[in-house]
């Protein structure tokens, strides 16, 4: 008897790719750079260190890009967010994500965020040991 063509030898279905990040990048402008640093209290801060955004939000097609700028005190980080093929022109103060994983601790997105959390996502940037064979990660 022969095991269907879904099915490995092993057994065991294989596990699926994690879907990635979405990875759009942008540049803060300086006036929002400068405006989000104040919102957090960051007096020293620079504004260059602030600006390059990347949307960390599961791969998407359509709707806003969303990228952390700072972290606020608190459960709260300012976003920056803007349209496909554009630049930010909007800081939103957004509670975090409440949602934990055991193995990989809290989700680093906002509160109410589409698609995936972080630890079910392929970040192209910051990979993840492999597992071995047979092991799932819990979602």
């Amino acid at each position: 008897m022969t095991a269907p063509d879904s099915i490995p030898m092993n057994g065991r279905a294989p596990t699926p790719d994690p879907p990635t990040i979405c990875s759009a990048m942008t540049v803060l402008p300086d006036p929002l750079a400068r405006t989000a640093l104040a919102w957090t209290g960051d007096h020293h801060g620079d504004p260059a260190d602030i600006r390059d955004l990347r949307c960390t939000l599961e791969s998407h097609t359509g709707g806003y890009h969303y990228a952390l700028v700072h972290d606020v005190a608190g459960n709260t980080a300012v976003w920056s967010r803007w349209p496909q093929g554009s630049i930010p022109d909007t800081l939103l103060v957004l509670p975090d994500c409440l949602a934990t994983h055991p193995d990989h601790g809290g989700c680093s997105e906002y509160e109410g965020h589409p698609g995936g959390h972080t630890w079910q996502l392929h970040d192209p940037w910051n990979p993840r040991p492999a597992r071995p064979e047979g092991t799932a990660d819990a979602s």
